[in-house]
């Protein structure tokens, strides 16, 4: 009878995870499993990207910038200020001979013309301001009631004859206590409008003074933009012809433009001088010397509604008080 074949056994594993008959199959705990990210880390480490610290350097041409010292621009154009040649010579800085074309000779100091003819137009504008002309109509109006009030007459003193007494208040004088009376309702009126007026007044001369700092800025700006041309007309005259007539020709436009910046400066003062003007008589006259010598008015109509006369030396003190205050008004 041929031998027993042993039987097949079932693997049986303990408590351990080992096989007692075949140790090369046991499993080990699932706390010592690789896992994927622990078998990644192990296969490719990371690693740190280099730290750049100086700038990296890129190929190509270096930008040629031209050099100029205040000195050579003031040898060249001389009679300006040193802050002008300054700001001439940062302009100069600014200039890239690679990228220099024709446009940008062209444009050349062209926004500051712009913006010149705008600052023009903007102080035109407010010296036409309603309000100057507003004020303006009441002090004309002021004066030519002050200037047609005969005090001596109105107060009796008028030395005129029989048939000049006749002729009191049919003729365009103010002599009688009567359009006395009526002087003062209106002059009453034309202080109150007046008062009103000296805030828009502070206002507008605020704005006129800052608009004129503008001016006188950009014609600092002009002037260098001017001097700056020209000295590149005369830097890239040998390099580029075409380049250094634009040059050339742009320094001559904003020479013009500067010169009628200048003329124009007496205008703008006198633009400037017109509100402080109308101002000062508000203040000065009216709000302070007029409410004085109106009061003295209602004075004289009232003793004249009594039949009270008043005398010759106090009429004649009130006709010099306002003939000073005609002459405080006049421009």
């Amino acid at each position: 009878m041929p031998p027993a074949k042993d039987k097949l056994r079932p693997t049986v594993i303990g408590a351990s995870g080992a096989s007692p008959r075949n140790p090369a199959l046991s499993v080990p705990p699932a706390h010592d499993m690789p896992s994927p990210a622990r078998h990644a880390s192990a296969v490719a480490p990371v690693v740190q990207p280099p730290v750049v610290r100086q700038p990296t350097a890129i190929p190509g041409a270096a930008r040629t910038r031209i050099e100029v010292t205040a000195r050579d621009l003031q040898a060249l154009s001389p009679g300006a200020d040193a802050g002008v040649y300054q700001q001439a010579r940062a302009l100069v800085g600014t200039f890239v001979v690679a990228k220099a074309s024709q446009r940008k000779a062209i444009l050349w100091g062209h926004e500051l013309q712009k913006s010149h003819g705008e600052l023009v137009a903007e102080m035109l504008a407010l010296a036409r301001s309603p309000v100057l002309r507003q004020v303006q109509a009441y002090l004309t109006r002021m004066m030519d009631i002050l200037g047609s009030i005969d005090l001596m007459a109105a107060c009796g003193h008028s030395g005129d004859g029989v048939v000049g007494r006749l002729f009191q208040g049919i003729n365009r004088r103010i002599d009688t206590p009567g359009e006395l009376a009526k002087a003062q309702a209106e002059l009453e009126q034309l202080l109150a409008l007046m008062g009103g007026a000296l805030d828009p007044l502070l206002d507008l001369k605020d704005r006129l003074l800052r608009l004129s700092g503008s001016m006188e800025e950009t014609a600092t700006q002009v002037e260098a933009a001017a001097i700056g041309a020209l000295f590149l007309s005369e830097r890239l005259r040998q390099d580029d012809a075409a380049l250094a007539q634009c040059f050339a020709e742009r320094s001559m436009s904003l020479t013009q433009t500067l010169a009628q910046m200048r003329q124009a400066g007496s205008t703008r003062d006198l633009q400037i001088e017109q509100p402080i003007r109308l101002i000062g008589a508000i203040q000065n006259v009216a709000l302070v010397v007029m409410p004085a010598f109106i009061g003295s008015i209602a004075s004289i109509t009232t003793l004249g509604a009594t039949k009270t006369t008043v005398s010759q030396t106090e009429a004649g003190e009130l006709a010099y008080r306002l003939r000073d205050i005609i002459n405080q008004l006049k421009p």
